[in-house]
């Protein structure tokens, strides 16, 4: 039994030279249209695209035979963020993962026990995702979920994908779906560091870039508490693989970093020594839903 179903809304509200709203429009798949009256563009190509069909999914080197493959570095890495923003997430609790990519959070959190959902727009990932089993939904919006539908919301390697306009409503969305007190989690390419540079700019379908000020900003925006903002989280104990280097590179990447900010920015220190940045954020418990 196929566990897919399908909305496609776009984070975005526009507004007319008169004043109109004109967030209730459906979009089609060429890039621009004219619905209802207004001129808009679609935030993302659409999943028949060529930006994220099948040629991407062979550029991730992502298939049938590696979706929601976890290794022991991404296991520990997934555990050690959570334990560093004390996120505490019990079984049977629902989770939405936004843009599930290769599987492997949709697996992390069924080893956990949470009732895991996923959405995405890449036909293949949805057609793997079932076939493992896993709830998915193809979206690129949050629309087809209920208010207060999830304990967590996860975006790993996704807000940079998303024009830096539609940033705030995604995350008034992401705040919508939140129970009270929930979180929401996510990774993106360090703006702050030359060393995210390879990540933001080698794909061809990413939009935006973060940084950590702006980060914050985006969350004063959305009313959202932080948790966690800051390098990559990386468990040191890996898996053989990779725990000898991380002995050696995690001590090195603190204090290389505590020293360019002594030398650059004393006074406001950035995460500069980590290609990633992960932000995790909570709702507050009083939260009227939608506001």
């Amino acid at each position: 039994m196929r566990n897919l179903t399908s909305q496609v809304i776009p984070f975005r509200s526009t507004i007319d030279a008169h004043g109109n709203d004109g967030h209730s429009f459906a979009m089609d798949p060429v890039s621009m249209n004219s619905v209802a009256g207004n001129t808009v563009r679609n935030p993302l190509p659409d999943a028949g695209d060529s930006a994220y069909g099948s040629a991407y999914l062979q550029w991730k080197q992502w298939s049938p035979r590696n979706f929601g493959v976890l290794c022991a570095r991404e296991e520990a890495d997934f555990a050690a963020l959570l334990r560093k923003a004390a996120v505490d997430i019990p079984a049977d609790s629902p989770v939405l993962e936004i843009g599930f990519g290769n599987g492997t959070f949709l697996e992390f959190g069924r080893r956990r026990g949470w009732q895991m959902h996923g959405t995405e727009v890449n036909p293949g990932l949805l057609e793997y995702a079932t076939q493992k089993g896993f709830e998915v939904t193809e979206a690129e919006t949050l629309e087809p979920f209920a208010d207060e539908s999830f304990a967590m919301v996860a975006a790993f390697d996704v807000m940079e994908h998303i024009p830096l306009a539609e940033l705030p409503g995604f995350l008034l969305e992401v705040r919508r779906v939140l129970h009270p007190e929930g979180v929401f989690i996510a990774r993106f390419p360090n703006g702050d560091s030359p060393f995210g540079r390879h990540i933001q700019n080698g794909d061809v379908t990413h939009r935006t870039a973060i940084g950590s000020i702006r980060a914050r900003y985006l969350a004063v925006q959305a009313e959202m508490d932080v948790e966690y903002l800051g390098c990559e989280v990386q468990a040191i104990l890996a898996g053989r693989a990779h725990t000898p280097h991380r002995l050696f590179a995690v001590p090195v990447k603190k204090l290389m970093n505590a020293f360019l900010n002594l030398v650059f920015s004393p006074r406001d220190p950035l995460p500069f020594c980590s290609p990633n940045l992960e932000l995790v954020l909570r709702k507050p418990a009083s939260m009227t839903p939608g506001l």
